[in-house]
């Protein structure tokens, strides 16, 4: 192999390297943005229900306030009826919470939620609530 293929190689194996180690770990709500439509849910809904819901004593696998565990899709569509109702979010309580339409007993949710997290999460629920 010539000499500049092998620095070529190089270059390609660090930027590699690089880009593999780079973070883009979602720690703070205001880390996840929903786009206006095509909302995805590992992409955009479990991320924020991770970093605003599913930690400390809140809506884990462990603690689970209320019965309610935020940490997979099976858990948010199935562990308690009409949290998510597909396609009708007026009649999904998280929603309903999210909105301030219900109230949540605890915790500084309105505080850590933006107005895009509570569209975006409305557009999920009217997309179907699909598992994406």
């Amino acid at each position: 192999m010539p000499h500049g293929s092998i620095i070529v190689v190089f270059t390609l194996l660090a930027l590699a390297t690089m880009a593999a180690c780079s973070s883009s770990t979602i720690t703070q709500p205001q880390d996840v943005v929903f786009p206006d439509s095509n909302v995805r849910f590992r992409g955009q809904v479990l991320p924020f229900l991770t970093v605003t819901c599913a930690n400390g004593g809140c809506h884990s696998d462990i603690t689970a306030a209320a019965g309610i565990r935020l940490t997979s899709y099976s858990s948010i569509m199935f562990d308690r009826p009409n949290l998510i109702v597909p396609s009708r979010p007026n009649e999904s309580v998280i929603i309903q919470i999210l909105e301030g339409v219900l109230t949540h007993p605890f915790g500084n949710l309105q505080q850590n939620i933006t107005a895009n997290h509570v569209r975006g999460m409305r557009q999920w629920v009217a997309e179907g609530a699909l598992n994406n």
